[in-house]
């Protein structure tokens, strides 16, 4: 069931920094040039956008500076970083 009105929306709870329950919400919609993006919600917070339709890289900057944030938590405290994901 879809919460935002989004397309493949994903929501899983997690915590904030002060130990209150939050969800985020990840999926597909369209911007305000009817463009596909794909966006990331916190609560019931404000939408971003972290990959654009014709993006051209790889990977964006939104999802390598996510990735250098879990290397540098692994890096000091030896939390492993996110295993690899699965194509679906």
């Amino acid at each position: 069931m879809t919460t935002r009105g989004w397309q493949k929306e994903r929501t899983l709870t997690t915590i904030d920094t002060v130990g209150r329950e939050i969800a985020v919400t990840t999926g597909l919609t369209r911007d305000p040039e009817g463009r596909l993006v794909a966006v990331i919600a916190i609560g019931d917070g404000p939408t971003a956008i972290f990959r654009h339709l014709h993006d051209l890289d790889d990977r964006t900057e939104l999802l390598v500076n996510a990735a250098h944030t879990a290397e540098e938590l692994h890096t000091l405290t030896g939390v492993a970083p996110v295993r690899q994901l699965r194509r679906r």
